[in-house]
C-alpha cells in the first residue's frame, strides 16, 4: 500500500497517536468507571472496589521493564515499535474477551481482578509502544500539541466508553457485551499499525517487501550492559529523581480519588449507577475536548512548568473544598467537571517533561520510568483508600489528595530547575543516539 509513512506525515501522525490513545482510554472507561460503578450497585463493600482497582492498575507500574524490553528488541524491518504496538493489541483484545466471559462480581470479584489485570497488561505494553513510537517520529515543536492530542484522545475514549459501558450494563447486556464492545473498537483501532509504517521503506507485514530505516538501526541497542548503565545513569541524575517522586506523588492523589469516588457517589450520596456513569463520562469528555483544543497551546504559551504548577494548586484547592462540601450532590458534579479539566493539564505537562528529560540512547527506557512511577502512584493511592477512610472518612481521603498535589509542585519544581531547562529539550539529537 502506498499510505504515507507516519514519520512523513504530520497530520497522519498526530492524528493516529491520537486514536491509537483513544483506544487506550476505551478499557479504562469500562475498567475504572463502569465496572466499579456496577460493582457499588451491586452492594460491593468500598474496600473491595479498592481493591479491584489496585489490582488492576499494577501491571502499569511495570512500564519499567517493558520500556526496556523493547530498547533491546524489535523486528527492525517493520519499525522500532510497531511490532510490539501489533502484538500488544492483539493480547488486548484477546483479554478483553476473557474479561467478557466471566460471571457476577459478587461470586467472582478475585476472578475480575485477575482478568482486569491482564487487560491492563496488555494495555502497558501498549502505551509504552506508542509512546516510544512517538518519542522517534515527534519533532521537538510538536511535543506539547501531541501530548494534548494524545491526552485528549485517551480521555475522550475513556469517557466514550463510560458512557457507553455503562448504557450497555444498565440495559441488562451485562458486564460481557460491553467488554466485546470495547474488543471490538481497539480491533478497529488496530487498523491505523497495521496499514501506516513508522518510515517509509519499511515492511508494512511480514511477509511483504521492505528493509529497517537507517536511522532505526542506528537506535536500536543491541548489547543489555550499554542499555542497563545508561539506563541507572540517566535516572540516577538528582533532576530525574525529584521529577520522579513529583510524578508519584501527584498520581497518588489521582488513584485515591478513582478509588474514592464511585462508591461516594452511589452508596454515600445517593446517585444511581448510571447517573455516576454518565456524569464520570461527561467529566471526562469535558476533558477530553480541553486536552485537545486548549492543554497543548496552554502549555506551549505559558511553559509546561508555569501550567503543571496551576493544575496542581488547582486540584488542592478543589480537593481541600470537598473536605467540607462533598456530600452535596452539586457539588460532587461539579468536582468531577473541574477535576477533570486539571487532571488533563496536569497529565499533559507532566508527559511533556518527562519527554524533555528522556534522551540519548535509552530516551524511551527513560520515559517509560516516569510513567511507571506514574502508574505506580496511581495504584498506590487507591490502596491507601481503605486505611483513610477507618482514619477520618471520605473527608481525610479529600484532605490526602490536596496534600499530596501541593507537595509533588515542590519536586516538580526542583527537578526541572536542576535539568537546567524550563522548557522540555530535544528528545532525540543523532549525535547522541550512537554508543
Amino acid at each position: 500500500m502506498n499510505l504515507p509513512a507516519l514519520s512523513e506525515n504530520r497530520p497522519l501522525r498526530l492524528g493516529s497517536l491520537m486514536l491509537l490513545y483513544a483506544a487506550q482510554g476505551a478499557p479504562e472507561g469500562l475498567l475504572y468507571i463502569a465496572i466499579p460503578a456496577w460493582f457499588a450497585a451491586q452492594g460491593v463493600p468500598a474496600e473491595a472496589i479498592a481493591g479491584y482497582v489496585a489490582i488492576i492498575l499494577l501491571p502499569w507500574s511495570f512500564k519499567l521493564f517493558n520500556g526496556v524490553l523493547m530498547d533491546r528488541f524489535t523486528w527492525a524491518p517493520m519499525g522500532r515499535k510497531r511490532p510490539w504496538l501489533i502484538l500488544a493489541q492483539l493480547l488486548l483484545i484477546g483479554s478483553l474477551i476473557w474479561f467478557a466471559g466471566l460471571t457476577e462480581p459478587t461470586e467472582a470479584l478475585t476472578w475480575f481482578a485477575i482478568a482486569g489485570f491482564a487487560v491492563n497488561f496488555a494495555g502497558a505494553f501498549q502505551d509504552v509502544a506508542i509512546d516510544g513510537m512517538a518519542i522517534d517520529i515527534l519533532g521537538e515543536d510538536e511535543r506539547a500539541s501531541a501530548n494534548g492530542l494524545m491526552w485528549g484522545g485517551k480521555t475522550l475514549g475513556t469517557a466514550g466508553f463510560a458512557f457507553l459501558t455503562g448504557r450497555l450494563i444498565s440495559d441488562e447486556g451485562g458486564h460481557g457485551v460491553a467488554a466485546i464492545a470495547t474488543a471490538i473498537f481497539v480491533g478497529l483501532i488496530m487498523l491505523l499499525p497495521l496499514l501506516l509504517r513508522e518510515r517509509a521503506g519499511e515492511k508494512l507485514l511480514p511477509w511483504t517487501e521492505g528493509q529497517a530505516a537507517p536511522v532505526t538501526r542506528e537506535r536500536q541497542l543491541t548489547r543489555w550492559w550499554p542499555l542497563i548503565r545508561n539506563v541507572f545513569s540517566a535516572m540516577a541524575k538528582p533532576a530525574s529523581l525529584l521529577l520522579g517522586a513529583g510524578i508519584l506523588l501527584a498520581f497518588a492523589a489521582y488513584g485515591l480519588k478513582t478509588a474514592f469516588s464511585p462508591t461516594l457517589a452511589v452508596q454515600e450520596i445517593g446517585w444511581e449507577r448510571e447517573v455516576f456513569t454518565n456524569r464520570d463520562a461527561m467529566a471526562d469528555l469535558i476533558g477530553g475536548l480541553f486536552g485537545i483544543f486548549v492543554s497543548g497551546w496552554l502549555a506551549d504559551r505559558v511553559g509546561p512548568m508555569k501550567a503543571l504548577g496551576a493544575a496542581l494548586a488547582g486540584m488542592a484547592l478543589l480537593n481541600g473544598a470537598a473536605v467540607f462540601a462533598w456530600p452535596d450532590g452539586g457539588f460532587y458534579f461539579a468536582y468531577l467537571l473541574v477535576y477533570s479539566v486539571l487532571f488533563v493539564l496536569m497529565s499533559v505537562c507532566t508527559y511533556a517533561i518527562a519527554m524533555g528529560q528522556s534522551r540519548g540512547t535509552v530516551a524511551a527506557t527513560q520515559f517509560s520510568i516516569f510513567m511507571a512511577l506514574l502508574n505506580l502512584g496511581t495504584s498506590f493511592g487507591a490502596s491507601r483508600l481503605e486505611m483513610l477512610r477507618g482514619g477520618g472518612g471520605y473527608e481525610a481521603a479529600f484532605a490526602a489528595c490536596a496534600g499530596l498535589s501541593l507537595v509533588a509542585v515542590i519536586f516538580y519544581v526542583f527537578s526541572v530547575r536542576l535539568d537546567g531547562r524550563t522548557e522540555p529539550s530535544p528528545i532525540l539529537r543523532d549525535q547522541e543516539m550512537r554508543l
